[in-house]
């Protein structure tokens, strides 16, 4: 039987949910394939997949650390990371007897560095699956920090290790590998129509829906009281509890058919994030969005908002004031602007992934 290990950064909820549909198409493509997910990501992602996978909880990278939906945390980023690095040695010893003792054929990673580092030491195939990597996001906070130069350096040593990259749309720089394929949106569709997502969701099915969405960090700086003034709006969003009020509903936030809420909404308020902006590109949900600092992703995804999706951007002071009500007027009376895009990455990269599978012996060896 065939086996792959998925390697997926927990920063957010995004590499997460793209990393999901992954496994489905390959499940769908090969069903004998067995799918090993190494991340700290909630283990509830992959629950709901109509087939199993072998979980194992544990930090494969340190992604980047914030206090909360909007705002980065640059200094215990690096304090993690520093500490990460000096574990390398014995995590990679650790994760190439994981891959021996499970027989491994494959690496998938989305996108921490050390599995690629793990795959070449272990003499196996990998695919990195990415719109950025972790070292081209560091390096303009830390370049000033001498110290954290060996971290930057070797991170970037191990993604030059990836026998494939996968690259996804609007990606950033991704000159560090040396072999990449471009491949479609990697996203997720709703079943549902709007009015049966609704349903689903106890949502009134006549009102102005807008889903507030700050990924896994969440926004309770904005809370539901800061927007019962908008009365033509209902708002949804998703917390650690439910609550209901006169014109905000907020349900778990462990929610597996998040997609769904997507579907529900009229309008989607957020940062923008690759999880989010694939989403509302999909169900052709119009975005409002504010900025999320000096984090390098951004501006590429601003520009998939404004070639991809109807959008408005809101400033930050405004929207944590509850003052959207204009915004989402002007969002809302637009011109639509919804390009034919393909949607079908995830099937795409499963054939690249088996294709390369094939072309290995069970040894790892060409």
């Amino acid at each position: 039987m065939t086996a792959v290990a998925y390697y997926i950064s927990a920063h957010g909820y995004g590499h997460a949910v793209r990393s999901r549909e992954v496994i489905r198409a390959l499940k769908s493509a090969s069903p004998e394939v067995t799918v090993h997910v190494r991340s700290a990501a909630p283990e509830w992602f992959f629950d709901r997949l109509g087939f199993p996978v072998v979980y194992h909880c544990g930090a494969v990278d340190v992604g980047f650390l914030q206090k909360d939906g909007l705002e980065m945390d640059a200094a215990a980023t690096l304090s993690a990371s520093a500490a990460f690095h000096e574990r390398i040695p014995r995590l990679l010893e650790g994760e190439i007897g994981f891959l021996h003792n499970e027989r491994i054929g494959l690496v998938i990673g989305d996108i921490p560095p050390l599995c690629f580092e793990v795959a070449a030491r272990a003499s196996l195939p990998s695919v990195a699956i990415a719109n950025f990597t972790w070292d081209w996001i560091y390096r303009p906070y830390f370049a000033a920090h001498e110290s954290f130069a060996p971290v930057i350096e070797a991170m970037n040593s191990f993604y030059r290790k990836a026998t494939l990259a996968l690259s996804l749309p609007f990606s950033c720089d991704m000159a560090v590998f040396r072999e990449r394929v471009e491949i479609p949106l990697i996203t997720r569709v709703s079943a549902l129509d709007k009015n049966e997502a609704r349903k689903h969701f106890g949502l009134p099915l006549t009102a102005t829906i807008v889903l507030i969405s700050f990924g896994g960090f969440g926004l309770e700086r904005l809370s539901g009281d800061k927007l019962e003034h908008l009365k033509d709006f209902f708002f949804v969003s998703t917390g650690a509890a439910p609550k209901k009020g006169k014109n905000f509903l907020l349900l778990p936030e462990a929610l597996p058919d998040y997609v769904d809420l997507v579907r529900a909404a009229d309008a989607v308020v957020t940062k923008p994030g690759y999880g989010i902006v694939a989403d509302a590109i999909a169900h052709r949900t119009p975005v409002l969005y504010t900025s999320r600092g000096q984090f390098p992703e951004y501006p590429y995804l601003v520009r998939a908002l404004a070639e991809w999706a109807t959008s408005e951007f809101v400033p930050q002071d405004a929207l944590l004031e509850g003052r959207i009500g204009p915004y989402l007027e002007r969002l809302l009376n637009k011109e639509a602007n919804w390009p034919k895009v393909g949607l079908n990455g995830a099937e795409v990269a499963a054939e690249k992934i088996l294709s390369l599978l094939s072309s290995f012996p069970p040894t790892g060896r060409p």
